[in-house]
Parts: C-alpha cells; structure tokens; sequence
C-alpha cells in the first residue's frame, strides 16, 4: 500500500529535514569513502520526480548537488543510480537532471532507472556475485511510499557488502494502519523478513504497538549490521509518520549520521514534527541537551574500571544517544571536579578537565 500522489506533489517540512539528514550524512561519506576507493557508488530506491511542486529539490537533485558542490574535490568517480517505477516521474526526473547548473564535473555520473528497487536492486546484485566481484562502497537511500517492494531480503542483502550503509524510510503510518488485515500477512513478511510482527496485533495500547513494531524492525536491520539507530518523523497531527532507520557496520559511519540527526534535532531525542514546526514551537524546546543520562550510564558501566579515553568515546557513540563532543568538558570534566572519576596516567602539565588522546580514566 502506499499514497497516491500524482507527478509531483507538495514538499513537507519532515521530508525537508530527512533531506537535510540525507545531505549532511553524504557530504561526511563521500570524502571518507573516496579517500581510499576509486570508484563510490549511490543508490536512491524510490527517486521521484527531482522537483517538488514549488520548485524545491528532491533528493536525487539534493545528493547531485552536495557532490558537485563539496569542498573536498576528490578525484574519484562517483555513480549514481535513481531508480524510480513510476514512468511519468521517471520522465521527469531524467528533465530535471539533464538540466542541472552548473553542470557535474566529469568523475560524477548519473542514471535514471525505470523499474522497482527490489527487482533492480536484485538483478543488480545477482550479476555482481556472478561475477564472483563485491559491491563499491555504496550508501543506499530507501525511501518508498509505503510498505511494499521493500522486502527486508532485499535489504539484508545490501548489508552483506560490508562497506554499505543503508538508510531505510519506514513507514509507520501505513504499516500500523494495515498490520490488522489478513490479507496483508504477505507483504509485512516480506517487509520485516520475520513473523514476528503478527504479536504487535494483540497489544493493547498504541504506544506499546508503536515501540514494538520499531523494535521488531531494527533487531531485523541488526542481524546484518553492525550498528542501528533511528530517528522519528511526526505528522502535523504530532503523530508517527515514519522512521528513518540508518543502518551500517562502521562506527565512523554511525558517528556521522549521528552528527547528521543531531543537527536536525539538537535536544537529542532524535525526532522532528511538523505539529510544532507548523506553530514555530520548535525553536522553544531547549537546545541543550540531557546529559545526565550520559553521566550515570558512565557511573553504572564502568564503576571501579579503568579505561582509555578513546574507548569510552567509542562506547559513548555505539552504545548511547550521545556524541564523543558530549563527553569531555560536558560530562567528563564535571565528574573529575567531583571526585567521580580520575586520571591516573596524568601527563606533566595536564590541566584539570582536559582528557588528551592516551588518558586512562578510572571510574570511582
């Protein structure tokens, strides 16, 4: 099932900042990934029309553009593949680009592909293993209308290459609307890749309904990535549209999209709503974020343990909410000034509150 939209259609604010949370994870990945391959590759899963009805950007015009436009001119050659069903936007995504100015340098190249994500993306990968050779490093953006010919199969597959990044629109909304009726049993089997779904029917209350069919989602996406986390998009209605799931086997990566989500929400709670945006009550809610959570996970963890700054920073971006940029003089320096933690390998003239590269803290 999914919405019934014509050519082009108007651009929500959510779907405005998922752009935003598109554009400032590829602008992190693109120098990263090209720094040590020749040839990167991007994959957008439900491309649409390129434009939106007031002349905004879709996301194939928006990754075109942070690529040609990036500070970091790397020399190597990026693809990129938009696959799209519908025919008239095809049409009308492959106007769009073929228009584009100024025009992409050379090393950037570009297709348009008339046909479903799901087909395309198998073939794709059917020819790669055929050929006994391995995906480019890829990051692959899925961004369907609703909750077929995204068959979690399909995704798992991605994931196997392990220098692939996916970032996976689910839709909520729908998957909630519909999870009730028989006669879709097929299609959610193949979207979650599990069974497990058909217990979230019998709960009782919608917030428990909503929490298990995210959990149910991102333990599937877990079981081919390293890393999950996941980010919430509301409806003027203030209620959940979709979520934005980011899957990946690199830390690195996880730390950038992190950073990314962050800067569309910068209180932490990973959510946006176009509820409050609508009524300009987004710039109210407090822009620092809770790091007592932060604190006390260090304090339970790691009581009576030593451990290396580097490795906290890693635990603190796999394991929380948090960015190692919470950590130091946030959340660190405090603790210090409180007896909580210490440092036992202090360097000649370390300054109190500073915890260099090589520290070992002990916990008290």
């Amino acid at each position: 099932m999914s919405k019934h939209l014509g050519t082009i259609w108007n651009l929500d604010p959510h779907t405005a900042k998922k752009h935003e949370i598109l554009r400032r994870y590829f602008e992190a990945w693109l120098p990263i990934m090209a720094s040590w391959n020749s040839r990167v590759v991007y994959i957008d899963g439900f491309a649409g029309p390129g434009r939106y009805s007031m002349g905004e950007d879709g996301s194939p015009v928006v990754v075109l553009k942070a690529a040609r436009d990036h500070t970091n001119q790397m020399k190597s050659e990026l693809v990129c593949v938009f696959v799209e069903d519908d025919e008239e936007r095809c049409n009308h995504l492959n106007s769009v680009l073929s228009q584009l100015t100024p025009p992409l340098p050379s090393r950037i190249k570009w297709e348009v592909v008339h046909g479903r994500f799901d087909e395309h993306l198998s073939s794709t990968l059917d020819l790669i293993e055929a050929q006994k050779k391995n995906l480019a490093p890829a990051f692959v953006f899925i961004d369907p209308f609703g909750f077929s010919h995204t068959p979690f199969k399909t995704v798992k597959r991605l994931l196997g290459n392990r220098r692939c990044d996916v970032l996976v629109n689910f839709m909520y909304e729908e998957v909630n609307r519909f999870i009730s009726l028989e006669e879709h049993a097929g299609n959610f089997d193949d979207l979650f890749g599990t069974s497990e779904w058909r217990d979230v029917r019998g709960l009782s209350t919608p917030a428990k309904r909503r929490r298990a069919i995210h959990d149910i989602y991102l333990k599937q996406l877990k079981t081919g990535a390293t890393y999950v986390h996941s980010f919430e998009m509301l409806n003027k209605g203030n209620s959940t549209d979709y979520f934005l799931f980011f899957a990946t086997n690199s830390l690195k990566g996880l730390e950038k999209m992190k950073e990314a989500m962050w800067k569309v929400d910068d209180t932490g709670s990973f959510q946006f709503s176009d509820h409050y945006d609508a009524r300009g009550l987004m710039s109210l809610f407090s822009a620092q974020p809770n790091l007592v959570p932060l604190r006390q996970s260090i304090l339970n963890t790691f009581a009576g343990r030593e451990i290396a700054i580097e490795k906290l920073q890693d635990c603190v971006t796999a394991e929380t909410e948090f960015l190692p940029k919470h950590l130091k003089r946030p959340v660190l320096a405090p603790m210090e000034d409180v007896g909580e933690l210490s440092v036992i390998n202090p360097a000649p003239k370390r300054r109190k509150g500073t915890f260099s590269d090589g520290t070992i803290l002990k916990v008290s």
